[in-house]
């Protein structure tokens, strides 16, 4: 029961964090047509909506009220879980290697990938674009840790709750 807790936790704290990864997903779609290379982002990040949103119906009409479920609702579940364990990872990895860089190395990182864009305007703060670095590595450390977790829960609670994907539900 402790586990269907915080899965259940879990689940709608990724809500408010699938949607603005549907956000940018959406922000991104655009310029994506025209990058392939960003179509790999865009993957990711609708997987990640797909399997929150897939986890809820689950956790709503199958755990809490015992309903069956068809068996596409196991797999979106099951082939979107996968994808977010590597987003996850590459999250988690990503902080990991923000935040163990040194002062001196992550100012030296910034100063050079400033260098690097000519438009930038003159007069901005290399400080402000560290400060900007670690708060995106401290909410991808976050969202990494959310997802891994919930993911694993959520393999966990296909596998208590299977009876809910009966042969009679592939109507």
């Amino acid at each position: 029961m402790k586990q269907l807790t915080i899965y259940r936790i879990l689940t709608y704290i990724l809500i408010p964090v699938a949607c603005f990864f549907g956000l940018m997903g959406f922000l991104i779609l655009i310029p994506a047509i025209g990058n392939p290379p960003m179509w790999f982002m865009l993957f990711m990040f609708a997987s990640l909506v797909i399997y929150t949103f897939s986890s809820l119906k689950f956790l709503s009409n199958g755990i809490e009220r015992n309903a069956p479920c068809k068996t596409s609702l196991r797999d979106w579940i099951r082939v979107n879980a996968f994808v977010c364990l590597g987003m996850g990872a590459l999250f988690f990895l990503n902080a990991i290697g923000i935040f163990m860089l040194g002062p001196v190395a992550l100012q030296d990182f910034v100063e050079r990938a400033m260098e690097s864009q000519p438009n930038l305007p003159e007069g901005i703060d290399s400080g402000i674009f560290v400060s900007i670095l670690r708060g995106v590595a401290g909410f991808m450390l976050v969202v990494s840790i959310l997802i891994l977790v919930h993911v694993i829960l959520g393999f966990k609670m296909l596998k208590k709750f299977g009876h809910l994907f009966g042969q009679s539900t592939l109507s």
